[in-house]
């Protein structure tokens, strides 16, 4: 506070508490919603539909409603929290799968799926840097065939060695999917909103965070 710039400008408008703390209220309600379906779902539903009504009277709010009616802004998040939600659960339930499939040990599980997401995010970085040239219909295909495609082959597959492949597919399709979707989810939103639409974006990212390990729970312990 003592090295401030007292001449920076002020807010103009008051903080809008209340739209920071339905945002936060319907994430933490989503979170649950593996392990505690009916319960998680109706206050999610609930808070969302008092989120929606505040966006609608607060349109320039703490969650502006400029992103929201953007459909390249919501596809993107809603990708996002796709892929990430893939990713996380099958980086917790392949280890179990190769465990319960075959009899390799601890230490030359951890090591293969080392090696699987260190070649998955590399590839991510040269489809990251390459996405400008192939176009977004092309990346958004390549996303959503092997976004698809690792989850897909993952479960049913009785070859157990397939299991590394698809951990390389699925750290592959959330880091690239996180570097081009949010460009594309950026671009999308007004540019004196692009600062909170990253934010927004990040967030649905990050549920698919939290959303993968309670799915893996469920599958391991299910299974």
């Amino acid at each position: 506070m003592r090295r401030a710039d007292l001449s920076a400008p002020r807010q103009s408008t008051p903080f809008d508490g209340r739209g920071a703390a339905l945002p936060v209220l319907t994430a933490t309600a989503l979170v649950p919603i593996p392990r505690y379906p009916l319960p998680a779902l109706t206050a999610s539903v609930l808070t969302a539909a008092l989120l929606a009504l505040h966006v609608r009277s607060h349109l320039t709010g703490f969650v502006p409603a400029a992103p929201l009616r953007t459909r390249a802004f919501v596809l993107s998040a809603l990708l996002a929290c796709t892929f990430a939600t893939s990713y996380f659960t099958l980086l917790f339930t392949v280890p179990q799968l190769l465990r319960d499939r075959t009899d390799s040990s601890t230490s030359t599980i951890g090591t293969g799926r080392l090696v699987a997401l260190l070649l998955g995010s590399a590839l991510s970085m040269v489809l990251a840097a390459a996405s400008a040239r192939l176009g977004r219909p092309r990346v958004l295909t390549i996303l959503l065939t092997v976004g698809a495609l690792a989850p897909l082959t993952a479960l049913p597959t009785p070859w157990a060695p397939l299991l590394l492949p698809v951990a390389i597919l699925a750290v592959f399709t959330t880091s690239a999917g996180q570097a081009t979707l949010a460009v594309y989810a950026t671009q999308a939103a007004p540019s004196g909103r692009r600062p909170t639409a990253i934010g927004l974006f990040s967030l649905c990212y990050q549920l698919g965070g939290a959303f993968g390990p309670a799915l893996a729970a469920l599958i391991t312990l299910g299974g």
